[in-house]
């Protein structure tokens, strides 16, 4: 996995994070600046993300992260989600990702559950109970996003800055059919980087999305790996993921204007909610709305009569 004389990690056509960085890199050629990802106050670039996860990488397998362990990830940001998914995923490791909110005692049960030996956590309000949560775990080493006590800057792992360490290769022996590149706790769950890229293409052909695209969404109007799944369509595609840090209808009109959005993501209690609530309508002119679920006839006509914007079901 980890060649320590070259100090160059490679990974197999096949893996879910190999697809992803290919078809970034395409992007990243012809316009490296523009948002790849947006987050809470921060921006990732095409350039900077096809650098930044295989140093990270090289930099897990040196503190020595193995073919197959488990990797706990907790963070609340869009941008620190894919880089940590992604840096992961490229050492060969498997994501778990747990949910915000949940007291210390019920995130360690997870961490154990899922046998994680080292956890990625924020610098934010999840990072306490996460941080308590080691403690009663098999976890012996943390990474954050952020200066935390005791914890490994991820900045750390790419041997600087993020997007100044070495461009290593990428490369593991991983069974595309057979390993694991995500494990879910709600059922628990081990999905393939075959399921993964599965996923990737199936909602690729329902959503649609094109280069230039902009693509808002909230973790919690989709299932983790739609949410994983929609920020690897955006990378692949060239167009921009933008994440929505509050599930409020109003919060994901205003990430609409802020970033120019031509897609969002709706649960079906969110587009009645835009269809006959409070919200007034976005100042962007047209903007597809990508369903979660099903939903009435009526609610779609009248979303569409309110805003003008189209509905896809991504179902």
């Amino acid at each position: 996995m980890f060649d320590g004389n070259s100090g160059r990690l490679a990974v197999p056509d096949t893996t879910v994070t190999k697809t992803v960085l290919e078809a970034a890199r395409r992007h990243a050629v012809r316009d490296g600046d523009r948002p790849a990802l947006i987050g809470s106050g921060r921006r990732i670039g095409f350039a900077r993300f096809v650098d930044v996860v295989p140093a990270a990488a090289v930099g897990l397998a040196r503190r020595g992260v193995r073919l197959g362990d488990v990797g706990a990830i907790q963070v609340a940001d869009a941008c620190d989600t894919a880089l940590a998914v992604h840096a992961v995923t490229a050492a060969g490791a498997v994501a778990a990702p747990l949910p915000a909110g949940l007291p210390a005692g019920e995130l360690a049960r997870l961490m154990n559950e899922c046998g994680a030996r080292f956890l990625m956590t924020g610098a934010g309000a999840e990072a306490g109970p996460a941080l308590a949560a080691t403690g009663r775990s098999r976890v012996r080493q943390v990474f954050a996003f952020g200066d935390l006590p005791g914890a490994t800057p991820f900045a750390r792992l790419t041997g600087g800055p993020e997007g100044t360490g070495p461009p290593p290769l990428v490369e593991v022996s991983v069974d595309p059919l057979r390993d694991p590149a995500l494990h879910l706790h709600d059922p628990p769950e081990d999905l393939t980087h075959a399921d993964r890229l599965a996923d990737l293409f199936r909602l690729g052909g329902a959503a649609g999305v094109v280069e230039g695209d902009v693509l808002a969404c909230c973790a919690a109007d989709c299932s983790v790996p739609t949410w994983l799944g929609l920020m690897d369509l955006c990378l692949t595609q060239g167009a921009t993921f933008a994440g929505v840090p509050d599930a409020d209808p109003a919060a994901l009109l205003a990430a609409v204007d802020a970033h120019g959005a031509t897609l969002a993501v709706v649960t079906p209690e969110k587009l009645r909610a835009l269809a006959y609530g409070g919200e007034g309508a976005a100042r962007r002119a047209e903007v597809r709305l990508l369903v979660t679920g099903t939903s009435e006839p009526e609610v779609v006509r009248a979303c569409r009569k309110r805003h003008g914007w189209p509905v896809t079901f991504l179902i």
